[in-house]
């Protein structure tokens, strides 16, 4: 793979990390709730299901999915299952609620964000697709050699974890500089909350 190829790739990578979604929502959350390590935790954990999904294309778990879209269906379903409950966990959050999470063990909250950080990624196996679809245009027919393939997913994992971190460090910064209280916390959980089930439902309805 050439430079000129590298970067190509990059960019795209790049672009589809960036694109705001439930991802950045559960990872920005976790940073709020409990911290810079948290958030860089969560961050990791994302990076890993992404990854998990990039080495799947190269293997043929795209392929799989495609020949078998039912099994692409069932995980798809659970994630959009797994979003509405999150969702509705969200809207169910009161001020009260906020102000005793804060109270509680950090552990706890970090073990949660780290968990919807992998879910939220490892439950979405368009990923595979979408990645099959890149790679195909720097794998050549005979198929991937081992540097290739090392170079292909670990420039998807490096590349999200690296945006993701650097995500979690501004919000680390705007965090300290303004103060949310309890009633803010608790309307930024609703409309993420809202957010959720909105793309629960839409991902449910356009594939019905």
């Amino acid at each position: 793979m050439s430079l000129v190829e590298w970067f190509s790739l990059a960019l795209v990578c790049l672009i589809g990390a960036a694109t705001p979604g439930p991802s950045l929502a559960i990872i920005a959350n976790t940073t709020l709730e409990n911290g810079l390590n948290a958030g860089r935790l969560a961050s990791i954990s994302h990076a890993v299901a992404v990854g998990f999904y990039a080495l799947g294309a190269v293997l043929g778990l795209a392929a799989l999915f495609q020949s078998f879209p039912i099994l692409a269906k069932v995980v798809m379903y659970s994630g959009a299952a797994y979003l509405a409950y999150l969702g509705f966990k969200l809207l169910c959050v009161t001020t009260n609620d906020t102000e005793s999470n804060r109270k509680q063990s950090q552990s706890n909250g970090t073990k949660e964000g780290v968990k919807q950080a992998f879910l939220i990624a490892f439950l979405n196996p368009k990923l595979a697709i979408f990645f099959f679809a890149l790679f195909s245009q720097f794998i050549p027919q005979d198929g991937a050699e081992p540097k290739l393939t090392l170079i292909l997913v670990g420039s998807v994992l490096v590349i999200d974890l690296l945006w993701y971190l650097a995500i979690v460090q501004l919000i680390d910064k705007v965090k300290h500089k303004v103060n949310i209280g309890g009633k803010g916390a608790s309307v930024i959980k609703r409309l993420q909350g809202i957010i959720f089930l909105a793309i629960a439902f839409n991902t449910v309805a356009i594939h019905i």
